[in-house]
């Protein structure tokens, strides 16, 4: 039993010190950047068009905005009320940026899967090309899958928020199920990340990794993905001591790093796969 154990920490610190090679082997910071860069042209368009969308479905765009920084509150900590702000700004003049939005979101969104598509092919050590219809096909499936995946999150985060009123009217309620309350939201937002990092390791590339390792590669994304929030939240509140340095545009540049650190968590669960698989392969155990 206790060979086992010996074994299992073998295999855990040597595929861990694989991965951290391959990751600057791949050039995974300038990766991250070009993935990040593309990802900041693309959520302008996409948060207007999720804003009209939610304004549509409960017919007040106060509401669709609460909505949207419910799912804010999940992935942009500490720098969601800038952001909301902002959107708040563009709803004022949804007549010509949602017509605006919906067009640049088919633009966007076929230039950031592509772009996720070049780092994973990098990743996985792909070198086929793909044909111009198949990438096309490809980019839809992701584009529609995701969207579907996105409204089904508004959809149970606006559960949680009209649950979560319920139960604050309730005080002995609240402190029974305060905490389950939490943990649910938490989970809830891991399994996003989880399920949106599955379809993008399983679809954008050419060739994907095998089952076991896609889930790998999810799981340690969505992981590390929610340790990066609390890391992130630490660097905020550290970083406002010396607010100063950065003044009125402190805010941007914090959401700036935090879209740097999402882009590469995504390069670091693929690579967490591709290393698992080779290193199992290369053991000849049942995969």
């Amino acid at each position: 039993m206790a060979g086992q154990y010996v074994a299992v920490l073998q295999t855990f610190w040597r595929v861990l010190a694989r991965t951290f090679v391959k990751f600057f082997e791949d050039d995974g910071p300038l990766l991250a950047s070009g993935l990040a860069f593309t990802i900041l042209l693309f959520c302008i368009p996409f948060s207007l068009l999720i804003v009209m969308a939610l304004e549509f479905a409960f017919g007040d765009p106060n509401r669709a905005l609460d909505a949207l920084q419910a799912i804010l509150n999940e992935f942009l900590p500490l720098t969601r009320e800038a952001f909301r702000e902002n959107l708040e700004m563009a709803v004022e003049n949804r007549g010509l940026l949602g017509v605006l939005g919906f067009s640049m979101f088919f633009l966007m969104s076929s230039l950031i899967f592509g772009t996720a598509r070049t780092v994973l092919h990098i990743v996985f050590q792909i070198n086929e090309p793909s044909s111009v219809f198949r990438t096309a096909a490809s980019n839809v499936l992701v584009m529609l899958l995701a969207s579907g995946l996105l409204l089904l999150m508004v959809a149970l985060t606006s559960l949680f928020t009209l649950a979560k009123r319920a139960v604050d009217r309730v005080p002995h309620l609240e402190a029974l199920i305060g905490p389950w309350g939490v943990f649910a939201s938490d989970l809830l937002g891991f399994l996003f990340t989880f399920a949106l990092l599955y379809l993008v390791y399983r679809f954008c590339p050419s060739h994907c990794l095998q089952r076991p390792a896609l889930f790998v590669a999810a799981f340690a994304g969505a992981a590390l993905f929610e340790l990066s929030k609390w890391a992130y939240a630490w660097y905020v509140e550290l970083s406002q001591k010396n607010i100063l340095v950065y003044g009125a545009v402190g805010e941007l540049f914090f959401f700036f790093v935090w879209i740097y650190y999402a882009s590469a968590v995504v390069i670091l669960g693929a690579e967490i796969g591709w290393v698992v698989q080779q290193t199992f392969q290369a053991s000849g155990e049942d995969w």
